[in-house]
């Protein structure tokens, strides 16, 4: 028997709207039926009102008057469906989809009072009913008259045929055990995820890193993600934000939540579908440069990506590039200050991609990406870069004198000036060996710092440190002796890794520590070198010398002549390049440019002050130091906003002569201020001492 004759024409186009939208394509995907006015209003003809067209088209088929006995229609209209293939929805999609609307209509939280989803289902069945007497039938009939039972079955009908289907139309999220006495909790649990929720928790999926680690327990995972939504644009609805305090709710909600978790592909997505991509930073300490670099995914092949500059539209073309992880970007705008204090947004047909504003972001070298990229979290044992905005800077240099490496430095604010304009300080050679350091010191510094300094581990085995040249060939190609070392994921639990390096096996123990593999097999030879573990398998290349013996433009052309630096200089003598051979030359001393004053002190202890020299004009160059002219005095004493600095000339004993004022200030200055770690100053502080006294 059809079913086409017992389904009006306008029951039938909202039931085929419905299917469509919910169980077309979704295959092992969970069903969540949400909707709610503006989910309709999608589905409508134009000028069609979407609530009012699906009740009209729900009261054709229901007989409001017939009181427990309203949906006496649709149960038949079941029986015929349950006759059939059985090889679409059951035929009770608007149905369902109204009870669905009531409750998202439903003022108060997700676990209001049943009362309240009862006056609601009716009002938006009968929304234009100017009889409240009619109304009030509806009402007492789903709440005291056991109508409502019918809809509640009809929900564990479609739960039965999802788990029929075997995941072909999706997997249910319709779960009997957690419905009230009066079953609303059916419609209630379709209500707690919407769209966007979805979309949203797609990030916080990557965020716990559950494609790599694992989906944890429900109770685990709800933990997580209250300490998630702290943090800012997490893009999660206020009423979904409320459910996870509702007591009455999680039971509803964690177990929703989980099935999302496990059926998740690993995609970050936005409300309409569309993959998400990371805008990341990239930055050229040498030449001076930033811009924009978008790492590649494999459901995008390329897309034309829209956006506004200064009220200005502008497009942006990415196209895969098959020898590299990146996209190549065309169109995008330079990098303003602007942008990382108030972040990036380009959409396109098929994706979006975002930059995320931070007061801290961390970079690492990325040969792909051409320079220093910006990444999500610190890697241990890896050297980064940190860009910081000017108000958090004091306490990221607390972070990085607790818990880094030695060796790192802030760079000059005027070099950093040039690079992102003003407002932002650099740090340089960062690197995190000591992890418990790392967390101690994060745990006692305010969110806007940790947030952009969390520390990361690693989620798959990977290669890094080592000595790679080449990059610009491949980025796997290392020099003999400097092999790259081995990063093993790990967890809180100790665990063994069978670890294959060129088809000798030994067995090792995944640690925060790299394991190092130029120590293997007492050398390595030239050539290709494979490592497998943890069913990955890992390429790196070793050579003796690079590959490329071409001269390096201009790096042996740059000379002194005439007392100033020049590029492109013909006259070997006059080089001093790298490519420079066989010349002696007596150590180079530098100073820094911008200092408050700078003086050559002598061993008479007289001071003779120097100005900066006119930096080369090399374009694309920055001198932050010029070299001190070779002289007969001992030391160099510059005075920075910081105090004064001295360094060592040569080694002379003091033989002070008379000073002139000038010089018996500057000596007053120095001897409170200067520090050396030569023991030779502490005799010039003492000559002056005796100069002044005398």
């Amino acid at each position: 028997m059809s079913l086409q004759p017992f389904l009006l024409e306008a029951y039938s186009r909202w039931q085929t709207r419905l299917a469509q939208l919910f169980f077309a394509g979704r295959g092992h995907e969970p069903v969540v039926l949400f909707v709610d006015r503006d989910e309709l209003q999608q589905l409508a003809a134009p000028g069609e009102d979407s609530a009012r067209s699906l009740a009209a088209a729900v009261r054709g088929l229901v007989d409001v008057e017939r009181g427990s006995g309203m949906f006496a229609r649709a149960q038949q209209l079941e029986e015929v469906w349950r006759s059939g293939p059985r090889d679409q929805p059951p035929p009770t999609l608007p149905i369902l989809a109204l009870s669905v609307l009531a409750a998202s209509e439903m003022r108060t939280d997700a676990s209001a009072r049943r009362n309240a989803y009862y006056k609601r289902l009716a009002d938006t069945l009968l929304p234009d009913s100017s009889s409240k007497a009619a109304v009030s039938r509806i009402l007492t009939a789903l709440r005291n008259g056991g109508a409502f039972l019918h809809v509640a079955k009809m929900w564990e009908e479609l739960d039965s045929w999802l788990d029929e289907q075997q995941g072909a139309f999706g997997t249910s999220t319709i779960r009997p055990g957690v419905a009230n006495e009066s079953r609303i909790g059916y419609p209630l649990s379709q209500t707690l995820v919407r769209q966007s929720d979805r979309a949203a928790l797609t990030r916080f999926f990557s965020a716990a890193r559950l494609k790599s680690a694992g989906v944890p327990s429900t109770e685990s995972l709800l933990r997580m993600l209250r300490r998630w939504v702290t943090r800012r644009g997490h893009g999660l609805t206020h009423r979904f934000v409320s459910s996870l305090r509702d007591e009455e709710v999680l039971p509803i909600l964690g177990p929703l939540i989980t099935d999302l978790a496990i059926s998740w592909d690993g995609r970050i997505v936005t409300r309409e579908g569309l993959r998400h991509l990371n805008l990341r930073l990239a930055i050229d300490l040498d030449e001076v440069r930033t811009w924009w670099v978008i790492p590649a995914v494999r459901d995008i092949t390329g897309d034309v990506l829209t956006g506004t500059r200064d009220g200005q539209p502008f497009e942006a073309l990415i196209t895969n590039d098959p020898h590299s992880t990146m996209y190549r970007v065309e169109g995008m705008p330079s990098v303003q200050s602007s942008d990382l204090a108030s972040g990036v947004f380009v959409r396109g047909q098929r994706c979006v991609a975002e930059f995320e504003p931070a007061k801290v972001l961390v970079l690492i070298g990325n040969a792909d990406a051409g320079g220093w990229m910006s990444v999500d979290s610190v890697q241990p044992f890896e050297e980064h870069v940190l860009v910081a905005t000017a108000d958090v800077a004091p306490t990221v240099s607390q972070v990085l004198r607790a818990a880094a490496d030695a060796g790192w430095y802030q760079l000059d604010p005027a070099f950093t000036a040039k690079l992102l304009g003003g407002g932002f300080r650099i740090y340089t050679r960062v690197v995190f060996s000591d992890h418990e350091r790392l967390d101690t010191a994060l745990a006692t510094m305010p969110s806007a710092v940790t947030a952009g300094l969390h520390r990361g581990t690693a989620v798959r085995p990977r290669l890094i440190n080592g000595l790679p040249i080449d990059r610009r060939v491949a980025s796997n190609i290392y020099l003999a002796g400097g092999e790259p070392d081995l990063l093993l994921p790990v967890s809180d639990k100790t665990r063994t890794v069978d670890v294959s390096l060129d088809g000798i096996s030994s067995r090792l123990r995944a640690s925060l520590f790299p394991i190092p593999l130029s120590g293997f097999r007492g050398g390595m030879e030239s050539g290709e070198h494979t490592v497998e573990t943890d069913e990955e398998t890992l390429t790196f290349v070793v050579e003796r010398e690079s590959m490329d013996d071409r001269e390096v433009p201009d790096v042996g052309s740059i000379g002194w002549v005439d007392g100033v630096l020049c590029g492109r200089v013909a006259n070997t003598a006059e080089m001093c390049g790298a490519q420079v051979r066989d010349m002696e030359a007596d150590r180079p001393v530098l100073a820094r440019r911008g200092s408050v004053m700078t003086v050559l002190i002598g061993a008479d202890g007289r001071m003779n002050k120097i100005s900066d020299p006119p930096p080369p004009n090399l374009p694309g160059l920055v001198f932050s130091y010029f070299e001190v002219p070779l002289n007969p005095a001992v030391w160099l004493a510059q005075k920075r906003t910081t105090g004064w600095s001295v360094i060592k000339l040569r080694g002379a004993e003091p033989a002070f002569r008379s000073l002139t004022d000038s010089d018996r200030t500057l000596w007053a200055e120095l001897c409170v201020s200067a520090r050396s770690p030569s023991p030779l100053w502490h005799f010039y502080v003492r000559a002056w001492e005796r100069c002044r006294a005398r």
